[in-house]
């Protein structure tokens, strides 16, 4: 038995408990009795000091800001698809090669401000001759290339259609059938044999006159429909789109090959006309005609066509940047 004075050892802890939280409450509504302003003007200062640290915090970290792109400079060669011959008008000051504000080469410019044009040297109608031999009054496209100064960071071309007459196929489509004697072997054989030399050669001296420059050969697009349901041009059989779908097929194996054997990039543009190719309902490919001027154009892209291969290169810029 304890006398009425003593008490057991957790009464007193329990009585310090009480008496201790009672203490705390009571000094808080002390605090805030006698200083109603100050926890206001405190969490005011805490929210403010925590919104100006972050975005100083922002502001002050330079490594997380993206570095500016070095400035490139571009020499666009080759024939009319990179001239952009199906997108008038035509520069006026020298008309012959028909280069157009639209060509895809001038809207990788604008897709990219880092690179400018230093050389448009590409051609309506050129042939690979056209790189080592004068052509409608123009320098051989590999001296403009080789005179430039200081040489271009980044050289395009396409060329090998004119040399496998693939324009007069579709023309000849168009006007009675595309393959006089019925198939394509000679195109074939052509494109398979003879050009692949032609294309090695070329890019081998664009390689020589342009030693420090990156080279980009880029192929053709697709622009026969992939299939016959999607085409709505009576001219054009089955059969003759298989066969065109096919040569064109080949002419970017041919060009893949030659880049790779003359150890420069490719560029394939097979899909960028994807849905939009010449005779479907929304093709960006201009339509074969037999009169002048629309003669000039024909089967080659339009405007939304330059835009989609510009766009094609520059995706490839920045996937491969060096």
């Amino acid at each position: 038995m304890h006398g009425p004075a003593e008490q057991l050892p957790f009464e007193t802890m329990r009585d310090r408990e009480v008496a201790t939280c009672s203490g705390r409450r009571l000094g808080r509504l002390t605090f805030v009795e006698r200083y109603p302003n100050r926890p206001v003007r405190l969490i005011l200062a805490l929210v403010i000091f925590a919104i100006t640290g972050t975005v100083s915090a922002g502001w002050g970290e330079p490594a997380s800001a993206a570095a500016p792109t070095e400035p490139r400079t571009l020499a666009a060669l080759g024939d009319s698809y990179s001239s952009g011959e199906g997108t008038p008008p035509f520069d006026t000051v020298d008309p012959r090669c028909r280069h157009s504000a639209q060509a895809w080469p001038r809207l990788l410019t604008t897709l990219d401000p880092s690179i400018s044009i230093d050389v448009f040297a590409a051609c309506a109608g050129a042939t690979t001759e056209a790189l080592t031999s004068p052509f409608r009054g123009e320098l051989p496209q590999i001296t403009q290339l080789r005179e430039a100064s200081p040489p271009p960071d980044v050289v395009t071309i396409t060329i090998g259609g004119n040399d496998a007459g693939f324009s007069r196929v579709i023309v000849s489509c168009y006007t009675w059938k595309c393959f006089w004697t019925g198939n394509d072997k000679y195109e074939r054989d052509y494109v398979s044999k003879d050009l692949p030399d032609l294309l090695v050669a070329s890019y081998k001296a664009m390689k020589v006159a342009a030693p420090d420059s990156r080279i980009l050969v880029v192929g053709y697009p697709s622009i026969i429909p992939s299939s016959q349901s999607k085409n709505t041009c009576r001219w054009l059989s089955s059969s003759e789109r298989g066969q065109l779908t096919r040569l064109n097929s080949l002419l970017n194996q041919v060009i893949r090959k030659s880049a790779a054997k003359a150890g420069v990039e490719y560029v394939s543009t097979d899909r960028a006309l994807r849905g939009h190719e010449l005779c479907t309902k929304d093709s960006w490919v201009a339509p074969i005609s037999v009169f002048a001027p629309a003669r000039d154009l024909s089967a080659h892209p339009n405007a939304d066509g330059q835009l989609a291969i510009a766009k094609t290169v520059s995706r490839y810029l920045d996937a491969h940047d060096r």
